[in-house]
């Protein structure tokens, strides 16, 4: 699987460059070449499969050979560690409960598939990614969480000074190792001018800048996975 810029179609990277490099040179999105067909024998039987084994399935397409079939289990394992419980509502409405991870966030299940994803790749290697991100709260905790300790990767995170929840601050400040909170006067906005201005630099590039905004597809993508196991578990109902 090859991904292409939003901004020049002719601009391809495999999964793993895309991960790293999180934006293309021309600052335009990476977006799959092709959305891969799932079999009609595996959604008509989704309920038979775990959701370890729905989700390998489900992103072993986009990932293609960037990531080995056992190390990509592995990612998915240790992103998966959390339910995602279907409740019903009322009649035939369900509700996909998307807040049991570990900083009750939708946004834990991207954030951790992405730090392993970049572990992975920095892990033969000596040289560090830096993930910049701004954030309004839970970005930045769910971030923090997913990447504490994955060797290789250093993480800053920018938050607006008073408008972050005091349980989310205490998400983004409190952890420590290879994460670092930085408290910027301004709102969300200013940050995320302060994180694009970055990405322009051209000193900052060995730094090795790569964003955990919803702009990389190791963040993206995986949140796809809500779907199937929603279908998953209203079939079982």
């Amino acid at each position: 699987m090859n991904y292409y810029s939003l901004n020049n179609p002719n601009h391809n990277v495999n999964f793993k460059e895309a991960v790293i490099a999180g934006l293309a040179p021309d600052r335009g999105l990476y977006f799959p070449e092709t959305i891969p067909t799932l079999s009609d024998e595996f959604i008509a039987h989704i309920e038979d499969y775990t959701a370890e084994e729905i989700a390998y399935r489900v992103i072993a397409p986009y990932v293609g050979t960037c990531i080995p079939e056992k190390e990509l289990r592995q990612i998915i394992s240790e992103t998966l560690c959390f339910d995602f419980p279907c409740v019903p509502v009322h009649d035939a409405v369900y509700s996909l409960e998307l807040y049991h991870g570990p900083t009750l966030a939708f946004k834990d299940v991207g954030a951790r598939f992405m730090s392993r994803c970049l572990g992975y790749f920095n892990q033969n290697t000596t040289q560090k990614s830096t993930v910049l991100v701004a954030t309004s709260g839970d970005t930045g905790g769910a971030v923090a969480n997913g990447f504490l300790g994955v060797k290789g990767v250093d993480v800053v995170i920018l938050y607006p000074s008073g408008k972050v929840s005091d349980i989310q601050e205490r998400q983004l400040t409190t952890l420590g190792q290879n994460i670092r909170a930085l408290e910027v006067q301004g709102v969300f906005d200013d940050c995320q001018d302060m994180v694009k201005s970055a990405f322009l630099d051209d000193d900052l590039k060995a730094l090795g800048l790569t964003s955990a905004n919803s702009i990389n597809v190791a963040r993206w993508l995986p949140q796809m996975f809500y779907y199937f196991f929603a279908w998953q578990q209203i079939k079982k109902h």
